[in-house]
């Protein structure tokens, strides 16, 4: 079980600096100098925990407009990581990104324009980067700070990441608490379809 606890928290942590990355490092990428705002929107009132139910919510809801299947959270959990409230707040807020992956589809540009459409209708900011080969959408605002989704991602596959608005909030708490609650057996948002593996015996 200890090893179990090991490689969850090793994920956890691998993720934190998988989603920290992810978005912006495709901005730069695909079209360079035009990276998303990293501050908070207006929303910045919700909690860490309400934003993190958005953007799983959100990453859920966007693999559901499309038909391919296979999901699953090659990064792992729901994760916080530290973010700044803005000038003038004096503190540092926490943040929780999420991200889904599936096989490659074969319909690149539909699909893009589904998911675009998709997050225009809950009142994001849209835009497409390479909309007739292999198109990547980025958004943001609506129910979350950022959102992208790549239809050629690593290992030739489909990936859907959002970032949540900067909360109030310990980060390094807020993740220790998480953890707390899934070695009791709770299942958090987000955590459907780890894959957990146990070491082998030595």
């Amino acid at each position: 079980m200890r090893a179990v606890k090991a490689y969850i928290r090793i994920l956890a942590a691998a993720t934190a600096v998988l989603m920290v990355g992810m978005p912006i490092t495709a901005c730069a990428e695909k079209e360079p100098g035009n990276t998303m705002p990293e501050k908070a929107t207006p929303e910045q009132t919700m909690t860490a925990r309400e934003g993190r139910d958005r953007v799983v919510e959100l990453v859920m809801n966007t693999t559901k407009q499309l038909k391919v299947t296979g999901w699953w959270p090659r990064n792992g959990v729901a994760w916080a990581q530290e973010c700044s409230l803005g000038e003038g707040e004096g503190e540092e807020g926490a943040s929780y990104g999420y991200d889904r992956w599936a096989p490659q589809g074969t319909e690149h540009i539909e699909d893009a324009k589904r998911v675009a459409e998709y997050w225009e209708s809950l009142g994001m900011t849209v835009r497409t980067v390479n909309p007739t080969t292999h198109p990547t959408v980025f958004a943001e605002g609506g129910p979350v700070l950022r959102a992208s989704f790549d239809t050629d991602a690593s290992d030739k596959s489909y990936s859907i990441g959002a970032t949540a608005p900067c909360s109030p909030g310990e980060a390094v708490a807020l993740n220790d608490e998480d953890e707390a609650e899934r070695n009791q057996g709770k299942v958090l948002p987000g955590d459907e379809g780890i894959v957990v593996r146990e070491d082998p015996p030595q």
